[in-house]
């Protein structure tokens, strides 16, 4: 489990020739760094005189923001299992119709699986995005750079792991999953890039 390891070995294996940790892995990695960017900037304005009428709403949003990270944490080490599911597939017996048949039938499987991890990291990091916003409106001015930057690598990792899900879904046999997947992975990024817009427009104009 990478989460037990430094960052320096994670960086290491990522620049390394292995096939894991890839894409998916480093969006993870990105999109729990924009949580945590966005949890800091909630516990900078809880406390703090000229904010109390958002008090409760900023705790509200610090649990949402700490329970996206835990998940973007654990996503990182998903997609890499996912990845090696997928490779194990491949290496499946393929002699005769019917090993073809079912090496066919489980890399489906795990093609879809593979497909998935890096989605819900594009889904999530739609719905922090609406975090970050709210937070570049009524968080603490003096970080709302940090909600900026925590924003930039949101929207870093929507677009790094959208690309894992096309990557997977042109390998896709059944048209009606991909479609329905498309749809989903479309609707979240659009949701992602108008967040990032509102809250380049919002800080951008106050810096």
């Amino acid at each position: 489990m990478y989460l037990d390891q430094s960052l320096r070995e994670y960086l290491n294996d990522l620049s390394s020739s292995q096939p894991t940790p890839g894409g998916g892995s480093a969006a993870a990695l990105s999109g729990a760094m924009g949580a945590a960017l966005a949890s800091m900037v909630t516990r900078l304005t809880i406390g703090k005189s000229g904010y109390a009428d958002v008090q409760d709403e900023i705790e509200d949003i610090l649990q949402k923001t700490e329970e996206l990270r835990e998940r973007f944490q654990q996503l990182i080490q998903e997609d890499i299992d996912a990845y090696e599911r997928l490779a194990m597939s491949f290496r499946l017996p393929k002699g005769s119709a019917e090993e073809n048949e079912a090496r066919s039938r489980v890399i489906q499987i795990r093609l879809q699986e593979a497909a998935l991890v890096p989605l819900e990291v594009v889904e999530r990091a739609a719905e922090l995005m609406r975090f970050c916003v709210r937070l570049a409106q009524i968080g603490n001015k003096n970080v709302r750079s940090d909600i900026a930057a925590g924003a930039a690598l949101v929207t870093s990792a929507a677009q790094g792991a959208a690309w894992m899900v096309r990557v997977n879904l042109r390998s896709l046999k059944n048209q009606q999953t991909v479609e329905q997947l498309q749809r989903r992975l479309e609707e979240a990024l659009q949701v992602v890039e108008a967040g990032h817009a509102d809250v380049v427009r919002l800080v951008g104009g106050t810096l």
